[in-house]
């Protein structure tokens, strides 16, 4: 899900956001890095290619106890320039494919695209979600 640029945080953030009435366990994992956008694999996207610099979020694991109403951002999470193979998960649980999977680049200069941050959201109705946001903020990518 692509949504709105957002112009405040550096590329490559992290936000977990719970809008939801009760507190959740967020947690993010870097499944895999590489040099392009992958095929479709059951309902999600992927990654392809072996990157030629060391990419020390490659075993990346993050996770997040959110207050009902609470944002937290980390600014700088994902600072290789590399596709980034992602899963969200939900008090330990894994919602499915399609609602819990992305990829992110979040420096995007070589496409002449913009700049990416990304964020993993409970909504009101306690379901998880997944927005890649675009911002004017190029962050470690300067």
């Amino acid at each position: 899900m692509l949504s709105d640029r957002s112009d405040d945080l550096p590329a490559g953030s992290l936000t977990f956001r719970n809008d939801h009435s009760l507190p959740h366990e967020l947690a993010l994992e870097v499944l895999d890095v590489g040099t392009s956008r992958g095929p479709r694999e059951n309902g999600h996207e992927t990654v392809t290619g072996t990157p030629d610099v060391a990419v020390s979020e490659r075993n990346l694991t993050t996770t997040v106890v959110a207050e009902p109403g609470e944002t937290r951002t980390y600014e700088s999470v994902f600072r290789s320039p590399v596709w980034y193979d992602v899963r969200f998960t939900i008090d330990d649980r894994y919602p499915g494919e399609d609602l819990a999977r992305t990829v992110i680049h979040p420096d995007r200069r070589s496409e002449n695209q913009s700049w990416q941050r990304l964020e993993g959201r409970v909504s009101e109705a306690g379901e998880l979600s997944w927005t890649v946001t675009s911002t004017d903020n190029p962050g470690p990518f300067e």
